[in-house]
């Protein structure tokens, strides 16, 4: 019917890296492989533009992502615990993870 569903943003992340920023299913289409898809749609939107290397990071909050940020292949690179609240971050005292991937 036309209704957005879900989203996620790409951002620059370096001379050969994008970030997946703000990937977002609504609650009533999860469990369905919608995030699935869409992860692998910037996969390949960074591939289309030379990008070699996809990064993200998400919060101990988020099991789910995690899960499949892991099956996908990605490989975290560092975590830590958010000391204050940012434009990446839920709230200070959150653990974060950073992953990244070779595309």
């Amino acid at each position: 019917d036309g209704a957005i569903i879900g989203m996620y943003g790409l951002e620059t992340a370096g001379e050969n890296a994008m970030e997946l920023r703000r990937m977002y299913v609504a609650p009533s289409w999860r469990r369905k492989g919608i995030a699935r898809q869409m992860l692998a749609h910037a996969e390949d939107e960074c591939r289309r533009r030379g990008v070699s290397r996809l990064e993200l990071s998400t919060s101990e909050l988020q099991q789910a992502a995690l899960h499949l940020y892991r099956q996908a292949g990605f490989v975290m690179q560092s975590e830590e615990v958010a000391d204050q609240s940012s434009n990446k971050t839920i709230g200070q005292g959150i653990r974060r993870f950073q992953f990244a991937k070779a595309l």
